[in-house]
């Protein structure tokens, strides 16, 4: 029984996989694969780590409950985005080897010369504590109350990396006006937005302390500082986007490569 699927799904310039690539490989407990250029059929494409490694860009090998990532490149830094939380995403130093990859969905970011590359990865369910053996029942982390508007101005900030764009893409106080709009629109002034941000980094968040930024720094340290804060800790997630009203789309998009698939059955694996 498979607990590891690989799938190389194109690449980020927005060229889909090649049809008729073979882009799937499907790896067992303790089996390794190497994620290689194929210029044949342009696509990243994979073989038995037994073989010679010819042209390999990483190892990947299948544990009983998680998979880890061998680095093969003496100077290219890659990293493995979390497919299931925007803004999470482990650097891998080059030459670094077997390091454990902590997400059940995930997506490789490998640089080859053709251009950089996008390999999905489907590993083992993580394994949880039952609830009762659970040490400590109440958080620790701030509190937020998402009913008050300085919720929905976080929710707003945290989107763009919440829907998969890089981290430090953090939307101006002009974008945030634009995004919450609607019924929040009278409400929603440059002053008004600037207060609910200084409210979360002084009073909620706390980022000032840690986040080292002394004045004359940069005017949107605050911003960036309280994304970073809510997106470690889990106090933003994808299900708060439904908070804020629909997008709007002006045309037809093709999707990009870093979208995330539709979610996987737990069921027969």
């Amino acid at each position: 029984m498979w607990n590891v699927t690989l799938q190389f799904s194109g690449w980020l310039t927005g060229d889909s996989a090649p049809s008729g690539t073979a882009r799937r490989h499907e790896l067992t407990e303790d089996e390794q694969v190497v994620i290689r250029y194929d210029p044949d059929t342009d696509s990243l494409g994979f073989s038995s780590a037994t073989r010679p490694r010819p042209a390999g860009v990483a190892v990947v090998t299948a544990h009983g409950d998680h998979w880890s990532l061998t680095n093969l490149h003496a100077e290219d830094t890659y990293f493995v985005e979390n497919m299931e939380v925007g803004g999470e995403f482990v650097k891998v130093a080059p030459r670094r080897q077997d390091i454990p990859i902590p997400f059940e969905l995930a997506r490789l970011i490998l640089p080859v010369p053709r251009g950089t590359g996008v390999v999905n990865v489907f590993g083992p369910e993580p394994r949880f504590l039952d609830a009762s053996s659970a040490a400590e029942r109440t958080t620790n982390w701030p509190r937020l109350d998402e009913r008050c508007l300085y919720f929905r101005v976080l929710v707003a900030l945290c989107e763009p990396q919440l829907r998969g764009s890089p981290p430090g893409a953090v939307p101006t106080v002009m974008e945030v006006i634009t995004r919450l709009g609607g019924r929040f629109s009278q409400r929603m002034s440059r002053a008004a937005v600037n207060h609910h941000i200084d409210y979360l980094a002084t009073h909620k968040l706390r980022v000032s302390e840690w986040a080292g930024v002394s004045d004359g720094k940069r005017s949107y340290w605050k911003r960036e500082a309280i994304v970073a804060m809510a997106l470690r800790s889990g106090l933003v997630k994808e299900t708060h986007l439904g908070l804020l009203p629909r997008r709007q789309v002006t045309g037809p998009q093709e999707p990009a490569p870093s979208s995330a698939p539709a979610p996987r059955s737990r069921t027969g694996r």
